[in-house]
């Protein structure tokens, strides 16, 4: 059974049950419902190759993620990969690593994959090797950036306001009491240096920023140990991801620091890490699923070639547990 025995039987053209397959508008509802009742008496599928034929696409777009084992990032990539599935799409998932040359050289090889979009997710990606590679290899195809911004025709930025996060987590602190707040920073993605903005904002002259930390667990616990070494006048801590806090608090409860009475903490991202640490983290939910859910409806929305909002910002949510 091909296309071309159900256009016979409905009495239609094989382009007209070729727009009923890919849910085209254009159609009767009458034909429409013809068309269907017919794909289902046949029991008729089309393979996602031979409707990229039909619609000279390759029913594939690409994921790009700086370090898949982040788990942020990695949750993401997995949000937008079940959405775009279910719309018939196939996800190459590519791991770029965090030097923009090395994801310019990604971009290149996504180009040769023959995708008809592609999503970056992270601000990493928000700078220039990147946007003049994806000028280069992908040309005018459609993509969307999650929480960075390239500024590029046929793209669209879908974004957590990671600046008033970090100035509510801030004033939060400031509003319970706390004298001496910190900020423990690891790497300088923008998504980062807007944190530090809404911190800063909220502290003033009173800022006090730990730079340079690594991005892990044993990051985090370097960096509070030596932090509250040095000051111990430090009452406060808030820290750019979750992993980082979560290497604070047990640092902070190897000095026999009471927590949240002595010490308040405060992570970022609302990352299954706060769940697990113990006393259970305070952090500032970026709003991944929803970010993730909107990148992939965003893109599916410009591969139908509709109008889709060139930026959307979604405000954070402070969540509270035992660390504050």
């Amino acid at each position: 059974m091909t296309i071309y025995d159900i256009a016979e039987e409905a009495g239609v053209s094989a382009a007209t049950v070729s727009r009923v397959i890919n849910d085209r508008p254009g159609i009767k509802e009458s034909t429409r419902i013809k068309v269907r009742e017919i794909l289902a008496k046949y029991d008729f599928s089309v393979s996602a190759q031979a409707r990229g034929l039909v619609n000279r696409s390759s029913m594939m777009i690409g994921i790009l993620i700086s370090d898949i084992r982040n788990l942020h990032y990695s949750e993401g990539a997995y949000i937008i990969e079940r959405k775009m599935l279910s719309s018939g799409y196939c996800s190459i998932i590519m791991n770029t690593g965090s030097d923009p040359s090395q994801m310019a050289s990604s971009i290149k090889s996504l180009s040769e994959r023959r995708v008809d979009g592609f999503i970056l997710i992270g601000s990493a990606f928000a700078n220039a090797l990147v946007k003049e590679a994806i000028s280069k290899y992908l040309g005018e195809l459609p993509f969307v950036i999650e929480n960075g911004r390239l500024g590029m025709p046929g793209s669209a930025e879908i974004l957590a306001d990671d600046r008033k996060g970090a100035f509510d987590a801030a004033s939060y602190l400031i509003e319970r009491g706390k004298k001496r707040i910190a900020f423990i920073n690891s790497s300088s993605t923008p998504s980062n240096m807007l944190k530090i903005e809404g911190y800063k904002q909220a502290l003033g002259e009173r800022a006090i920023i730990v730079d340079g930390a690594e991005d892990s667990y044993e990051g985090g616990y370097e960096a509070t140990r030596r932090l509250l070494s040095e000051d111990q006048d430090i009452d406060g801590i808030i820290y750019a991801v979750d992993i980082l806090a979560l290497g604070g608090v047990r640092a902070a409860l190897d000095l026999g620091l009471d927590i949240p009475g002595r010490l308040s903490l405060i992570g970022f991202d609302n990352s299954p890490y706060s769940f697990i640490s113990n006393p259970k983290l305070s952090s500032i939910d970026s709003r991944l699923n929803e970010l993730s859910e909107k990148c992939a409806d965003v893109l599916l929305r410009m591969l139908k070639k509709e109008e889709v909002e060139k930026e959307i910002v979604f405000p954070p949510l402070l969540v509270l547990r035992e660390t504050t």
